[in-house]
C-alpha cells in the first residue's frame, strides 16, 4: 500500500467533472454529467478515486469514473462506447487510473488488467507484472513496477512511453501527450510533447506527489506548496499561493487541491465543476 498515493487520490479532476471521497469513504462528484460520470452516490467504502482526465475538445465530456473499495473491488460509472467501466467483476485490485476511454488495474499480484478502447494499444498490459501502480492517459498507459523502473504502451506519437530507461521511480502520471515520474529524492522527470513547456519540472525539488493535466503539470512539496509548469491559458498554473496542500489533481485546464483543512481549492477553468 502507497499511503501518499491513497491520500492524493481522495481527489480527482477530470475533464468537465471532479471527484470527492469524504472521510466516511463516500464519494461527492461535481461537474458534468452528460453521461452519468457524477452518478456516485451509492458508492461506499472507496478507497481510491479516479475521474476520466482527457484533452479538451468538443468530444471530451464523454468521460466516465471508477472506484477502488477497500475490498479490492471496483465501481464505475459513466461513458461506457468501449466497455470501460466493465469493471464489476474485477477483484483483488489494489491500483486503478482511467484514461479518456479505458480503465487499468493493478492486482495483489502484480499483474496488470486493462478494458476500454484500444485502438492504440494502450490496454497491451496483459505481459506486465511486479506492477504497484498504473497511470492511464489519453491514449497511452503507464505502469510502475515495484523496483522502481517504468513500462509504458499504447501512442507514442510525442515520446510519451518513452519511458524504458527510468529508474528509482516512486510514482508516475499520465496526461495527454506526456508523462512525468517523481523520483525517490523527490526530483522529477518527463517525456513528451513539451509545446507548453509542460515538461520544464528540471528545477523542481522535494515533491511527494505529481499530476499531469492536458498541457501543465503539477507537484505537491513536502512543505505543502504547489508547482506548476505548462499552459496557463485559464489560470491552471496560478497556484503558488496555496498552502498547506494534502492532495492535488490536474484536471484538462484546471487544477484542484484539498488542503489540510479539507477545503478544495481550484485554479483554471471552474466553468463545469463550479467550485
Amino acid at each position: 500500500m502507497n499511503v501518499l498515493i491513497d491520500q492524493n487520490k481522495r481527489i480527482s479532476a477530470g475533464s468537465r467533472h471532479v471527484l470527492i471521497r469524504e472521510n466516511d469513504n463516500k464519494v461527492i462528484a461535481k461537474g458534468n454529467n452528460k453521461n452519468g460520470q457524477c452518478n456516485v452516490d451509492l458508492w461506499r467504502n472507496i478507497k481510491l478515486l479516479s475521474a476520466g482526465n482527457v484533452h479538451k475538445a468538443r468530444n471530451t465530456g464523454n468521460t466516465h469514473s471508477v472506484g477502488l473499495m477497500h475490498s479490492g473491488s471496483v465501481n464505475g460509472s459513466g461513458n461506457n462506447q468501449h466497455g470501460q467501466i466493465d469493471v464489476h467483476i474485477w477483484q483483488n485490485v489494489i491500483d486503478i487510473d482511467c484514461g479518456w476511454m479505458h480503465t487499468v488495474g493493478v492486482l495483489k499480484d502484480g499483474s496488470v488488467q486493462a478494458i476500454g478502447r484500444n485502438t492504440e494499444g494502450q490496454c497491451n498490459v496483459s505481459s506486465w507484472n511486479n506492477i504497484i501502480q498504473v497511470s492511464a492517459g489519453d491514449w497511452h498507459t503507464l505502469g510502475l513496477s515495484i523496483n522502481g523502473s517504468v513500462i509504458g504502451a499504447g501512442n507514442n506519437t510525442r515520446g510519451q512511453i518513452n519511458v524504458s530507461e527510468w529508474n528509482y521511480i516512486k510514482q508516475i502520471s499520465a496526461g495527454y501527450l506526456h508523462s512525468l515520474g517523481l523520483k525517490q529524492d523527490g526530483t522529477v522527470i518527463a517525456t513528451g510533447d513539451n509545446k507548453y513547456a509542460t515538461c520544464e519540472i528540471v528545477d523542481w525539488k522535494n515533491i511527494v506527489y505529481i499530476s499531469a493535466g492536458s498541457y501543465h503539470s503539477v507537484g505537491l512539496t513536502q512543505s505543502g506548496k504547489v508547482v506548476a509548469t505548462g499552459k496557463n491559458d485559464n489560470g491552471q498554473c496560478d497556484i503558488s499561493e496555496w498552502e498547506n496542500i494534502i492532495c492535488v489533481s490536474a484536471g484538462s485546464d484546471y487544477t484542484i487541491g484539498m488542503n489540510i483543512n479539507e477545503e478544495i481549492l481550484v485554479a483554471g477553468n471552474n466553468e463545469w465543476i463550479n467550485m
